[in-house]
């Protein structure tokens, strides 16, 4: 996704939200890629893996949209993976990296969180 859009939100690149891992359950019918690829596997038998929800921003443009929707199809593991597309209003805050709010990390004593990677 990277390779056709920045994923830009303000000021800053590579924005997007992952969920805890959670569930998603499928049954696949006959005929599927799953019945096909995987030995010993009945059509029907509800399956259940592992799954993250991931959100991400773009502007409101068909040809962006396009490129993005192609790049997560084109690399998924899924020959159609879930994708729910929504169009919704997003905050945009009046950037200022010296404001003295204090509700802000540098200012409210306890800084950014410690990063998970």
């Amino acid at each position: 996704m990277m390779a056709v859009h920045p994923l830009a939100y303000g000021r800053y690149r590579r924005n997007a939200s992952i969920s805890a891992v959670g569930r998603e359950t499928a049954q696949p019918e006959p005929g599927s890629t799953t019945t096909t690829h995987k030995a010993g596997y009945r059509a029907g038998r509800t399956e259940t893996y592992p799954m993250v929800e991931l959100k991400i921003s773009i502007e409101r443009d068909l040809a962006v949209l396009e490129r993005v929707m192609d790049a997560i199809i084109g690399v998924h593991h899924y020959e159609q993976p879930v994708i729910f597309l929504r169009e919704a209003w997003a905050s945009r805050a009046a950037y200022d990296p010296n404001s003295d709010n204090p509700h802000r990390w540098w200012n409210n004593g306890r800084g950014l969180p410690e990063p998970l990677e």
